[in-house]
């Protein structure tokens, strides 16, 4: 044997051992090909959704969770970053993945270079149209509609508790806090059951309140665009609790997922005193902008690491089996809510 070749076989042997071993640490995802694409018409522009129907399931009316994605981002991307299709089939609930127009939710910062904000989509009609669509389809449940997102999908998040309380139960939002232009439009905020999942070291939404940066260019992080001024973690949670008629709060600390860099995420939990209504928060000490324990997303055919803070399906999910409409229920015996 040439022993020029002994280094080559030995590399050819740890990558595919390496590789070999990345494809095992991926995780388990709902193909894209087994959600339904819809198209319909909403405020005279045709926009699009994927979405997810559990293949067994015991309910007569089926949970909606809406999952939005953030800025420049798409209802596919989404699929891959959450991951939450799985969990629909495990729980027994439509997961519904839509697009914003032009890549973007008109989520009431009006930032002047985008095209949604420009052309002020009607994107809370939207959500009203996808919901008059499933349920033409599917025996959907009325009292148990959510939505969550991450970035401006959080932000939109909050925008549809605030114009929609009647079709969302609750919400949750990831790398979001308020934004001013929101409080502005919705104030008093409604009494809704709201949560958070906000990282210290975010670049693009800032922790401490201030003016959301959002970059230009993925390889120059140094050029970038303003987009909004937003209320800091703490403002937000005030802002949210602030209808509540008593509120009774809590702070602890949660475990991590990650075993190798040990942190302390510190939890917040509002209750009211007169109804179920909860808001929450989960603030992670060096987290960046991400969708923690999310299979991270660059692009429509580039997919990344998975951050290991702590798992936000879990999270929400058994946020949203709470924060129902528990005075409307016809079955209180539905698994998705108890």
């Amino acid at each position: 044997m040439n022993w020029i070749s002994v280094p080559n076989q030995l590399y050819l042997t740890l990558f595919m051992v390496s590789f070999s071993f990345f494809c095992k640490s991926l995780p388990s995802i709902v193909p894209v090909k087994e959600h339904k694409q819809q198209s319909i018409s909403s405020d005279g522009i045709i926009r699009s959704f994927r979405y997810y129907i559990p293949k067994q399931f015991k309910e007569d009316k089926l949970p909606v969770i809406f999952i939005l994605h953030g800025g420049g981002g798409s209802g596919e991307g989404m699929i891959y970053l959450s991951r939450m299709s799985e969990k629909a089939e495990e729980y027994g609930f439509i997961a519904v993945y839509p697009d914003g127009y032009a890549n973007r939710w008109n989520d009431g910062r009006k930032i002047p270079h985008s095209l949604t904000d420009k052309r002020n989509t009607k994107d809370v009609d939207f959500f009203r149209d996808m919901v008059r669509h499933l349920d033409s389809e599917y025996p959907i449940d009325h009292n148990r509609i959510h939505a969550v997102g991450i970035s401006n999908g959080g932000f939109m998040t909050q925008r549809l508790l605030c114009e929609a309380p009647d079709l969302f139960s609750s919400g949750y939002s990831v790398a979001a806090v308020t934004s001013r232009g929101l409080k502005e439009i919705c104030y008093p905020p409604p009494q809704k059951s709201i949560g958070f999942i906000m990282g210290m070291s975010d670049d693009v939404v800032p922790y401490q309140g201030g003016t959301v940066s959002i970059p230009t260019d993925p390889n120059n992080q140094s050029q970038r665009i303003a987009a909004g001024d937003v209320l800091s973690y703490l403002e937000s949670l005030e802002y949210w609790t602030s209808s509540l008629s008593c509120k009774e709060e809590s702070k602890s600390k949660r475990r991590h997922l990650n075993k190798f860099w040990k942190r302390d995420i510190q939890y917040t939990k509002f209750t009211d005193c007169s109804s179920d209504q909860i808001v929450e928060g989960y603030l992670i000490p060096g987290g960046g902008h991400i969708w923690p324990n999310g299979f991270y997303y660059q692009n429509e055919k580039q997919y990344g690491y998975l951050s290991k803070d702590l798992d936000t399906r879990e999270i929400v999910i058994q946020f949203f089996r709470t924060t129902y409409k528990k005075d409307k229920l016809v079955n209180n015996n539905a698994p998705f809510g108890n």
